[in-house]
């Protein structure tokens, strides 16, 4: 079980972490979005109706309640590459309902959310990125629940500028005291580049747009060392994002993605991300522009979700304390879907051994944590971003509220949204801890000694039985995260 440990000083935050996503370079085009009505596909368990109103085209496609149900449309794109799909549906039930979405028999995302609208004559746009052939593609939305899936009006691809996914590979990009290589595992293209471990050493990529304006971005990388290694991300010769984080990730065959966003000069323009440490930067597999986050519109923002959560209706039993407070302040507030609270950020550190959390690093060291890896072993503080709840007490029990291990924690500071997992359970009275790691993302002092901050910290439990898997996985920590936090907004 965590432990909470008295704050001795504040740290400061690290600018350029913000996550967020969308918007892409030059791609081949097509003049405008094509619509494909869906009573007009094929269709398996689901009927047309028009009992409802404000759909397009002479009706629209109400799925059976049964799982396996689907649309199948016909696509032909004009040529090769990146698209958006856009589906419009409406959801009047009190639950999203899921569904998998396939390009030519292959699943290009697997259990989407579709999340309530309020009612069934209220629709809305769920958009997601994925590559077609030139011809004739079959795009198909499949149902994963038994409750079905939502009412669907129909499908838009767009080929236009707008709408696709770039990946440019590190390994041929200009490089800077780094090298190319290619033995770990996991990685993109032909390699990967190895930075030297130096000040200064940097990647340099060139990526076109077809028209000026803001761009988000992804920086695949890997890093094993323990400790963050941010680098400077500079967009023709300007920073953009100030020692952004790129985290410890399990082992160097595991990859994480780091996000930004820049303006963009219609043309070519040159994005560079140099080392500030003299540990150099990160394993770099790829930068990607066009990152789509499920959610139809971006990752919803830390203002988006703090504006959710400025009233507090308790569901907690009675209140809890900071470490640092000697009375009990803090309530557990109740939203559809969630659960958050507004505390301080204490350092866990428990789990299993390393260079940063050991016995000699923490007074308080625990050789376990409340949840485990999938492989049976104990979660590790410095390299995985979780939350610590309170142990089950006449308090609150968050047990009682479809929250376990696993879950995902949205964990909002200073205009940040880092997703995390449950992943540990404190002291009974005291409420507001997190893992090293998770410290390290957000820009806050590690140090289970010293470090943690006093600021406030909103942190945003969403109720929910699906889980982060494997536990490990920050990546799908972040991909469930952002889909949930959509359903947030949507919902609330």
């Amino acid at each position: 079980m965590a432990r909470h440990r008295r704050l001795i000083r504040t740290a400061t935050l690290v600018v350029g972490g913000l996550v967020v996503s969308i918007l892409p370079p030059l791609m081949a085009a097509s003049a405008a979005p094509i619509r494909l009505e869906a009573e007009n596909a094929v269709l398996s368990q689901a009927t047309v109706a028009t009992n409802h109103t404000g759909f397009s085209g002479t009706g629209f496609v109400d799925y059976t309640n049964v799982a396996g149900g689907f649309i199948r449309w016909t696509a032909n794109a004009a040529s090769a590459g990146s698209a958006s799909l856009s589906i419009r549906f409406a959801n009047g039930s009190t639950a999203s309902r899921p569904m998998d979405i396939s390009v030519n028999g292959t699943v290009v995302a697997a259990g989407v959310s579709f999340g309530v609208t309020g009612s069934w004559d209220t629709w809305s746009t769920k958009t997601l990125n994925a590559t077609l052939n030139a011809g004739a593609n079959t795009i198909q939305a499949t149902a994963t629940g038994a409750a079905g899936g939502p009412n669907v009006d129909f499908l838009e691809f767009d080929q236009s500028s707008s709408g696709g996914i770039v990946d440019y590979q590190a390994e041929t990009a200009t490089i800077s005291q780094g090298v190319v290589e290619s033995n770990h595992l996991g990685f993109t293209g032909t390699g990967f580049v190895n930075y030297n471990n130096v000040v200064g050493s940097f990647v340099e990529w060139t990526v076109n747009a077809g028209t000026a304006g803001m761009v988000n971005f992804e920086i695949r990388y890997s890093n094993a060392s323990g400790a963050n290694r941010p680098m400077n991300i500079m967009v023709n010769g300007a920073t953009v994002a100030s020692n952004l984080a790129f985290s410890p990730t399990a082992n160097w065959d595991t990859w994480s993605n780091s996000r930004f966003s820049a303006n963009l000069n219609a043309g070519s323009n040159r994005v560079r991300a140099t080392a500030t440490l003299s540990t150099g930067g990160p394993n770099v597999d790829r930068l990607r522009s066009g990152v789509d986050s499920g959610g139809g519109g971006g990752a919803p923002t830390a203002s988006q979700l703090l504006a959710k959560m400025t009233s507090c209706s308790q569901i907690s039993n009675g209140l809890y304390k900071t470490d640092s407070e000697k009375s009990r302040t803090i309530p557990v507030c109740g939203k559809t879907g969630a659960v958050f609270w507004k505390a301080d950020m204490d350092i866990d550190c428990d789990g299993q051994r390393t260079t940063q959390c050991n016995e000699n690093t923490d007074c308080c060291f625990q050789p376990d944590t409340a949840f485990h890896q999938s492989d049976g072993k104990p979660l590790i503080a410095s390299v995985l971003p979780y939350t610590v709840v309170p142990s089950p007490s006449s308090t609150w029990d968050y047990r009682n509220f479809n929250i376990g291990g696993a879950s995902v924690v949205a964990i909002i500071f200073h205009d940040q949204v880092l997703y995390t997992v449950v992943g540990d359970t404190g002291p009974t009275d005291i409420i507001g801890e997190a893992s090293y790691a998770s410290a390290v993302a957000l820009g806050i002092n590690p140090d289970p000694r010293n470090g943690g901050t006093d600021e406030e910290v909103v942190y945003l439990v969403f109720r929910d039985s699906r889980r982060v898997s494997p536990i490990e996985n920050h990546d799908n920590a972040v991909t469930l995260g952002e889909q949930l936090a959509g359903e947030f907004l949507t919902n609330n």
